[in-house]
């Protein structure tokens, strides 16, 4: 994220810290909430500090945070998200593209590492490495059920049965596109470990340049 935002960010975490731990708890579902709207960070991280002020007011006045959120959190949060522009469709398509660069690298890493240990244990295809079908629909399906789950935390932060989310289909989800990983081995190509080592840390360096210029 930009600079500013990064600063912004460590200063509410900060500020976060100094409040009651019923107000930490709060503020927490709040940003949770804000996480999944369609602003930008730098318009979240100005809305949790205001909030996060206005409950730090409330405490040194003794009152409690109903007085002046509200009774319902979550309305007063859509009530704030109303008032403010969502981020352009093409701002938003960059940050998407941002954030699956990152989890393609995280998983890039992660198959670099078990196919280095295959070469090391003599199972692998040394010096190359074999990306096959079913490495490429878990890494998929790992993804998109990640984005899933955020999507559900997010949406249901100030919900008391949020721990009774689909989690159970989720589950099976992972379990089948993990299954698919280990059986459908047939390679799509061979690249040889150096050239591995080097796609994954230009995807890394293209994240990081995106991310400084995005919220």
């Amino acid at each position: 994220m930009r600079r500013q935002t990064k600063a912004l960010l460590e200063q509410n975490n900060r500020a976060e810290k100094t409040l009651s731990a019923k107000g930490q708890e709060l503020l927490t579902n709040i940003v949770v909430y804000l996480r999944g709207s369609r602003i930008s960070t730098w318009d979240q991280e100005q809305v949790r500090r205001d909030i996060t002020q206005m409950l730090l007011d409330a405490e040194a006045r003794g009152e409690q945070a109903e007085d002046v959120i509200g009774p319902d959190p979550q309305e007063f949060c859509n009530n704030i998200l109303a008032e403010l522009p969502p981020m352009p469709r093409w701002k938003s398509t960059l940050c998407a593209l941002r954030d699956g660069l990152l989890a393609a690298v995280v998983l890039g890493a992660i198959w670099l590492g078990f196919g280095i240990l295959e070469a090391l244990l003599g199972v692998g295809s040394w010096p190359n490495l074999t990306l096959t079908v079913g490495q490429v629909l878990s890494g998929a399906g790992i993804l998109l059920t990640a984005i899933g789950i955020v999507y559900w935390i997010c949406r249901r932060s100030f919900s008391e049965d949020q721990k009774k989310g689909p989690w159970i289909v989720l589950f099976l989800v992972l379990f089948g596109v993990l299954c698919a990983g280990f059986f459908l081995r047939q390679p799509i190509a061979a690249l040889p470990i150096p050239v591995a080592i080097c796609a994954i840390a230009g995807l890394f360096v293209v994240y990081k340049v995106m991310d400084s210029q995005l919220d």
